[in-house]
């Protein structure tokens, strides 16, 4: 299913998908993370939880990351992830 990222939300990003399933997005500093040769990085949250992690790297030809922290009974999958990290077009 085709997920579709929408206008900002109190703070973040909200990408839902045809069947009413919602992740909300939040961008996140770099710093205090350990994580700082990044140029973006993006949580992803679905009913209070952290689920995964979008981030790219600040360089000339940025590879982007995308890290599933689920568990394997929510109706997301790391292929959601994938599609959300693609609809960002970071």
């Amino acid at each position: 299913m085709a997920w579709e990222i929408k206008g900002w939300t109190s703070g973040g990003y909200v990408a839902s998908r045809e069947d009413g399933e919602m992740v909300f997005i939040y961008r996140r500093p770099d710093w205090g993370t350990g994580l700082s040769g990044l140029k973006t990085f993006f949580e992803l949250r679905s009913r209070g939880v952290l689920v995964g992690r979008i981030s790219s790297e600040n360089s000339w030809r940025p590879k982007i990351s995308a890290q599933w922290l689920g568990d394997t009974d929510r109706a997301l999958n790391e292929v959601d992830l994938l599609e959300i990290a693609a609809a960002l077009k970071l």
